[in-house]
């Protein structure tokens, strides 16, 4: 549904008290999502996995034919063949950019 087009995360906020908050926005490519996990599994180019937090909460912007937003977690970060691969878990559906 979403695969090949591309994606942007940016953290909205910390879980753990005292940890790290990124303002960064990464620009990532969609490998493919997985509407029963509810998980989306991004490439992120050039961007070190360990710049991604297992312990933040992200808001996930995907541009298809529309912008639609979801908000989630990082559960998984690694590497294989493709390159850097995260797993992006969905805990907020998708909303498309309302204009008011």
């Amino acid at each position: 549904m979403y695969e090949k087009c591309p994606a942007s995360l940016r953290m909205t906020r910390v879980i753990l008290q005292n940890g790290y908050f990124d303002d960064n926005t990464y620009n990532c490519e969609v490998i493919t999502y997985n509407p029963e996990e509810e998980s989306i599994y991004l490439l992120t180019g050039k961007h070190a996995l360990p710049l991604f937090s297992l312990d933040g909460v992200y808001e996930c912007i995907l541009k298809d034919e529309e912008e639609v937003k979801c908000e989630g977690v990082i559960k998984e970060r690694y590497s294989n063949k493709l390159g850097n691969v995260v797993v992006f878990y969905v805990r907020n559906g998708f909303y498309k950019n309302l204009v008011n």
